[in-house]
């Protein structure tokens, strides 16, 4: 029997990739988004199940994955928001980036995690940010949503140490995959800056699911070369 992965975020620019690599290598995968062309596209081209879903419905969430019994569960769904400061940004959006990037991150996990807990075996893989951890490398709202999903990553953890299932944070850098026209027209956020590519995460997470099953790669901070570690200097060239 395959194993099975569950993608969210499946429609983005990094989940795409991440759904037709895990197709590649074998695992029955269920891409997960609210596009559903895009979606009925991925299926044609990779054969992955899809579900439409919206996330921040939580009783949806977990009707629709609670019966799926994941071996890997791979969490990338997310929404990067306007470049505002904190005091700036409008209730609306606050609260769409707080209900999107936090509790749809707990209603995944909610209807993810027990069949894993049942099972006492699989891998769990929630895509972060450098933003997160570093100041100044985002906006500052979407910044403090990936600081709670890095604490959650960290106290996921423990509260699994008794059972045999990882839990893998990738904290990520400049990554060129056009979420970032969130942050305005004006921002020119690739245009002459090295970036990864969204095959460099897929090919990190592979990695994380052919690693010994003792083997548990907490948190690992992935950019360009010319990124600074820790995320707030970059290099153009």
């Amino acid at each position: 029997m395959r194993a099975t992965a569950i993608v969210t975020g499946a429609t983005g620019g990094i989940g795409r990739v991440i759904v037709a690599r895990l197709c590649e290598a074998g695992y029955d995968t269920l891409a997960l988004g609210t596009n559903a062309g895009t979606l009925a596209e991925l299926a044609a081209r990779t054969g992955c199940r899809t579900r439409t879903l919206d996330i921040c419905d939580a009783a949806a969430t977990l009707a629709a994955l609670s019966v799926e019994k994941a071996d890997v569960l791979v969490h990338g769904a997310g929404l990067l928001g306007p470049q505002l400061a904190l005091h700036e940004t409008p209730i609306e959006v606050a609260e769409k980036l707080v209900v999107t990037n936090i509790l749809g991150t707990v209603n995944v996990l909610r209807a993810v995690v027990p069949a894993m807990k049942a099972a006492d075996a699989g891998t769990i893989v929630l895509l972060g940010s450098i933003c997160g951890t570093v100041a100044g490398t985002g906006p500052a709202l979407y910044s403090a949503t990936k600081a709670a999903m890095h604490a959650m990553s960290a106290n996921l953890r423990v509260d699994l140490r008794d059972n045999h299932i990882r839990v893998s944070e990738i904290l990520l850098g400049r990554v060129r995959t056009g979420i970032h026209e969130q942050l305005g027209a004006d921002a020119e956020f690739y245009d002459g800056y090295q970036c990864l590519e969204p095959d460099n995460v897929a090919a990190t997470i592979l990695h994380i699911l052919d690693s010994p099953a003792g083997v548990d790669l907490s948190t690992i901070e992935m950019m360009p070369t010319r990124q600074v570690v820790g995320g707030a200097h970059f290099s153009k060239g």
